[in-house]
């Protein structure tokens, strides 16, 4: 993989998306650290929550092209991927092109199963950054993992809520115990193995969880 794509990507819907997302943190985030992975989920919860509030107004128009907004990021990372990773990002941008033309034609009658897909697609990206963590952390690339693990505490944070549950339930801890793990990683300081370790694991347990919920 050309890991050097993959940031030129993220790079410019940071620069689409960093306005959305604003300049406020987490009091566990490490001060300093620039969350680009938490403002691009930003701008993607953002364009998505668009598409959930169009559909109720009954503006479905407006609803399927905010859902197509998000499908071309999909679409953009997917192309980038390697194939460990690829299909499951070229499934979801299937998925929200469906969801999309289907909602302009007026197919779709319940907001729930435009929340039941969100919830599916943000998960996928929640397992795609893990496993990048993973594969990085493997490899001793500590900022690479810092990275690719604050992206899926992002994600699984956006999945949770899109399927009905609360940042505060039992993911919860975890995603905040992540971002803090991923701000000392990039930072390049304060943490040991042996933590990393573990919260790769907690976090890799609370993705397996959502996933049976949404699947």
């Amino acid at each position: 993989m050309d890991y050097k794509k993959i940031v030129l990507v993220i790079g410019l819907w940071v620069i689409i998306w960093i306005p959305a997302a604003g300049a406020s943190q987490s009091q566990k985030e490490v001060p300093g650290v620039v969350s680009e992975a938490k403002a691009i989920a930003t701008g993607l919860d953002k364009d998505l929550q668009k598409a959930r509030e169009s559909f109720l107004k009954k503006d479905l128009k407006a609803s399927a092209a905010a859902i197509r907004k998000g499908a071309a990021y999909f679409k953009s990372l997917g192309e980038q991927a390697q194939e460990k990773g690829k299909q499951a990002l070229l499934t979801s941008q299937e998925e929200l092109e469906n969801l999309a033309d289907r909602v302009e034609k007026g197919a779709v009658k319940s907001v729930k199963e435009i929340d039941r897909t969100f919830a599916r697609t943000s998960h996928a990206l929640a397992r795609y950054h893990y496993d990048m963590a993973k594969e990085s952390w493997a490899m001793k690339e500590t900022a690479r993992t810092g990275q690719d693990l604050e992206a899926a505490g992002a994600h699984l944070e956006s999945a949770v809520k899109q399927a009905g549950g609360k940042a505060e339930n039992s993911a919860g801890p975890v995603i905040q115990e992540t971002r803090l793990l991923a701000g000392k990683l990039l930072q390049g300081a304060g943490w040991v193995n042996a933590e990393v370790e573990k919260g790769i694991k907690a976090l890799g347990v609370e993705i397996d969880k959502l996933g049976e919920k949404v699947r």
